[in-house]
C-alpha cells in the first residue's frame, strides 16, 4: 500500500495536467494502446523496417500523457475504514502496471527529444527532454530501479532542452535549462561550446524588454542577481554597462568602469572593448562641447587628450578581434584627427 501511495504521489507531481473528472479506465486503455503501438514501431525500426517516425513518437507521448492523467485518479474504495484516520481505505487498480510501463519507457523520452530536435520540432523536443530529466530522478524511477545516468549526461540533455526552448523561442525556459546544465557540470567544451554564453545570451534577451521600458530598478536587480551568482562571467557586466548607458542618471565613468570590468574578465570581447573606447571618446567630446566658445586648444587639451589616448588601445583591440567593426574605425579616425590638433 505504501508503495502504491508513493507511486501515486509521484505521478501527481509529474502530471502535466489534471482531469477534474476523468475516466481512469479509458485513460489507462488509451495509454496502454499508445505504448503498445510505440513498442511495435520501435521493434520494427530496430529491425531496420520502415516506420512512421512522427506517429511512433506521438504514440509515446500520448502514452505518457494518458498515464500521467490517470494515475492521480486511480483509487478504488475497499469498503473498509482505516482505524487510524477514520477515512475509507482505497487501493489502486492500474497504477502499478502504469508505473512499470512508464519506468520502462523513460529512456525513450531522451531518444524522442533527439528525434524532435533533428526534425526541428522544438516545442516537442523541449518537452520530451524535460520529462526525461524529471522522470529519471523521480521516486517512480527509483521504485522501479531505473538507471540514473551521470550528472554530465543529464547536463547534456538539459543543454539540448535549452536549445529547443531557445529556438522556439522561450528564453525564460531556455535560461533555466542552461542553468541546470551548468549546475550538473556540463560545459559543452567537448563540442567547443560554452553553455554559460548560451545562458547569458538568454538572459540578455530576457533583460531587453526591461531596458526598452526603462524599468531600471527591475533590470538592475535582475542583473545584479546574476553577477552575484556568476561573478566571473563577463557578459553580465557588459549588460550592466548597457543598462548604465541607457540610464541618464549614470555618469560616463560609471559606464566605462562597467565595460572595463567586462573586458578584464574577457579581453576577447570585441563589443566590450569598443564600448570602453567609445565612451572614453564620448567623454572627450563632452569636454570639448562643455568648453567655452573662446577656449583655446591648449586649454581644452588637458581634459581631452588623456581620455583619447586611453581610448585608442581598446578600440584597436576591438578592431584586432573584429577587423570589420566599421564604427570602431570611425572613432579611431576621429581620435587621431583630434590628437593631431590637440596633442602638441
Amino acid at each position: 500500500m505504501k508503495k502504491s501511495i508513493l507511486l501515486l504521489a509521484c505521478a501527481a507531481m509529474l502530471a502535466g495536467s489534471a482531469y477534474a473528472q476523468g475516466d481512469v479506465e479509458s485513460l489507462y486503455k488509451s495509454g496502454k494502446a499508445a505504448f503498445a503501438a510505440y513498442d511495435k514501431d520501435y521493434a520494427k525500426m530496430s529491425l531496420q523496417q520502415p516506420v512512421d517516425t512522427n506517429a511512433m513518437l506521438s504514440n509515446l507521448m500520448q502514452g505518457f500523457h494518458d498515464f500521467e492523467a490517470a494515475m492521480p485518479l486511480d483509487s478504488v474504495p475497499t469498503g473498509k475504514i482505516d482505524k487510524k484516520t477514520g477515512l475509507p481505505k482505497v487501493k489502486t487498480k492500474y497504477s502499478k502496471e502504469m508505473a512499470a510501463t512508464i519506468a520502462g519507457h523513460i529512456a525513450d523520452l531522451a531518444n524522442a527529444g533527439n528525434n524532435y530536435y533533428t526534425m526541428k520540432k522544438y516545442t516537442d523536443g523541449a518537452y520530451a527532454f524535460n520529462r526525461y530529466c524529471e522522470y529519471v530522478n523521480s521516486p517512480l524511477a527509483k521504485a522501479n530501479n531505473v538507471t540514473v545516468p551521470a550528472d554530465t549526461i543529464l547536463g547534456q540533455v538539459r543543454f539540448f532542452e535549452g536549445l529547443c526552448d531557445y529556438y522556439i523561442p522561450d528564453y525564460d525556459k531556455a535560461f533555466y535549462a542552461f542553468d541546470k546544465a551548468l549546475k550538473l557540470g556540463y560545459t559543452g567544451k567537448e563540442f567547443n561550446l560554452n553553455i554559460a554564453d548560451y545562458k547569458a545570451d538568454c538572459f540578455g534577451k530576457i533583460l531587453q524588454p526591461l531596458l526598452d521600458a526603462k524599468k531600471f530598478d527591475e533590470a538592475y536587480a535582475a542583473v545584479d542577481k546574476q553577477i552575484a551568482s556568476e561573478p566571473n562571467n563577463s557578459a553580465y557586466y557588459y549588460m550592466k554597462g548597457s543598462l548604465y548607458a541607457s540610464d541618464s542618471t549614470k555618469t560616463a565613468d560609471q559606464i566605462i568602469d562597467m565595460y572595463k570590468k567586462a573586458v578584464e574578465l574577457n579581453p576577447k570581447n570585441a563589443d566590450a572593448n569598443f564600448n570602453v573606447g567609445y565612451y572614453l571618446w564620448k567623454k572627450g567630446q563632452d569636454a570639448i562641447n562643455a568648453a567655452p566658445s573662446n577656449a583655446t586648444n591648449a586649454q581644452i587639451a588637458p581634459q581631452v587628450v588623456p581620455v583619447y589616448k586611453e581610448a585608442l588601445p581598446y578600440l584597436n583591440k576591438a578592431l584586432e578581434i573584429n577587423p570589420e567593426m566599421n564604427n570602431a574605425k570611425a572613432v579611431v579616425e576621429n581620435i587621431n584627427y583630434g590628437l593631431s590638433i590637440l596633442d602638441k
